[in-house]
C-alpha cells in the first residue's frame, strides 16, 4: 500500500493541505520551520497513532482550531484500495475511521501502511539506549508475525499486573506464591523465541544491505534477552530475580529489558563506531527491514525522511534512495534545498512540493 491522496487540516504548522502523491519519491523543500517535518509526522501519526516527535499528541493541534484530521486514500497493486481517518481534539479524545467504519485499534491502520522513519537522529537507534531497538525489533516482527501483538500485549499485562502485585509481596513470598510467575515465564519465552527467529531470519537482509551501503564495515546482530540467556534457562533466572525484584517491587528481566545489539569485531559497535558510521548502519538496518516485509509478505514499506541527506555524503545517499526505488518503496523526503539532479534521474515517479509558512504546493517541472 501508498499514500495516493493525503488531507491535512488544522495539524501543528499546517493549517491545511490536499496532496496528491506519486508512488515513488515526494520530496518537500522549503526553509526551517516552515512546515516540513510536521507533513511526515501527519503521515506518521495517521499510520501509528501517535508522534515522533512529542508523547503530548494535543500539542499538534493548530492553536486556532479545535481538534485536528488526517486523512488517506491508499493504494495497492492488485489489492482493493482504503481510506483512512483520524481526528483528534483538545481533551484527548482520537476517532479513527478505515473505509468509513469506526475502528478502535491503530494497529488495523499500522497494517496497512508500514511506515519507516529516517530522522536526523537515527544514529541513535545504534548509539542511544535499548528503548528504540526495541521498537525497531518488534515493528517487524508485528508485520511478518500475526501472532506477535497478540503475544506482546498479553506479555505487557501480566508484567503490569506482577509488578503491583511485588508492590505489596512479603519478604517470605517465593516464586511458588507469585501469582504471576508461570504466566510470566511462558510468555517470556514465547516473546523471546519470536525475536530470535525474526532476528535469525532479519541478519542476511541486514548484511546484504550494510555491504551496499558500507562494504567496509563489518556488524552483526546478536538478541539479548533482557537477563534472560535462553528459553531452558527463563524459570531459573526468573527465579534468581525473585527476591530482588520483591524488594525493589518491579521485574528486572524479561523481554521488556531486551536490547538489540550491534556487534562489531566482538565489540558493541556504539563503543567504536562513529556517528557517521552509525547512521550508516542504522540506515542498512531499516532498508533491510524493507526488503525483509516484502520479501515475505510481498508488502512495501512508506519511508519518511527528514532533512534528507544529512550526516551522509551524496554517494551514500544515492545508493539508499536507489535501493529504496529498486524495492518499489513510497519515499516522503523533506529538505531545505532543491532536489539533486542525481537522485532526480534514478526515478521518473518524482513528484516535488514546495513549503512555505505552512502551505504546500506542487512545483511543475
Amino acid at each position: 500500500m501508498y499514500l495516493r491522496t493525503l488531507h491535512i487540516a488544522h495539524f501543528r504548522n499546517i493549517s491545511g493541505a490536499d496532496l496528491a502523491l506519486s508512488p515513488g519519491l515526494n520530496y518537500f523543500h522549503g526553509d526551517n520551520g516552515a512546515g516540513k517535518t510536521a507533513l511526515l509526522e501527519a503521515v506518521y501519526m495517521l499510520a501509528r497513532g501517535r508522534s515522533f516527535r512529542t508523547a503530548r499528541a494535543t500539542t499538534l493541534i493548530d492553536h486556532a482550531a479545535d481538534g485536528l484530521l488526517l486523512r488517506a486514500g491508499l493504494e495497492g497493486e492488485g489489492e482493493f484500495g482504503h481510506t483512512l481517518a483520524m481526528s483528534k481534539d483538545r481533551s484527548g479524545q482520537t476517532a479513527l475511521r478505515i473505509d468509513g467504519e469506526k475502528e478502535r485499534r491503530i494497529s488495523e491502520t499500522a497494517r496497512l501502511l508500514p511506515v519507516q522513519v529516517l530522522l536526523p537522529s537515527a544514529a541513535d537507534l545504534v548509539l542511544a539506549g535499548p528503548a528504540d531497538r526495541r521498537s525497531f525489533l518488534d515493528w517487524g516482527l508485528f508485520h511478518v508475525e500475526p501472532q506477535f501483538l497478540d503475544v506482546s500485549r498479553r506479555y505487557r499485562r501480566v508484567l503490569s499486573q506482577r509488578n503491583a502485585w511485588l508492590k505489596t509481596a512479603l519478604d517470605s513470598e517465593t516464586p511458588q506464591t507469585d501469582p504471576w510467575f508461570e504466566q510470566l515465564c511462558g510468555l517470556s519465552a514465547d516473546m523471546s523465541d519470536m525475536r530470535q527467529r525474526y532476528l535469525d531470519n532479519f541478519q542476511p537482509a541486514f548484511a546484504d544491505a550494510l555491504a551496499r551501503l558500507a562494504p567496509e564495515l563489518e556488524v552483526a546482530l546478536e538478541l539479548d534477552w533482557g537477563g534472560l540467556a535462553s528459553a531452558a534457562e527463563i524459570e531459573k533466572k526468573l527465579s534468581d530475580s525473585f527476591s530482588r525484584d520483591v524488594k525493589f517491587g518491579v521485574t528486572h528481566r524479561g523481554p521488556h529489558r531486551a536490547d538489540l545489539l550491534f556487534v562489531n569485531g566482538g565489540r558493541v559497535a556504539a563503543e567504536i563506531v562513529s556517528r557517521g558510521q552509525a547512521k550508516l548502519i542504522a540506515s542498512a538496518a531499516l532498508l533491510a527491514q524493507a526488503e525483509h516485509l516484502y520479501a515475505v509478505r510481498q508488502q512495501k514499506s512508506v519511508f519518511l525522511i527528514d532533512d534528507f541527506g544529512a550526516e551522509l555524503d551524496a554517494g551514500h545517499w544515492r545508493q539508499f534512495t536507489a535501493t529504496l526505488v529498486a524495492l518499489g518503496c513510497q519515499i516522503l523526503a523533506t529538505s531545505t534545498t532543491p532536489l539533486d539532479a542525481a537522485v532526480r534521474a534514478q526515478t521518473d515517479a518524482i513528484r516535488v512540493f514546495h513549503v512555505k509558512h505552512g502551505s504546500i504546493d506542487p512545483i511543475s517541472d
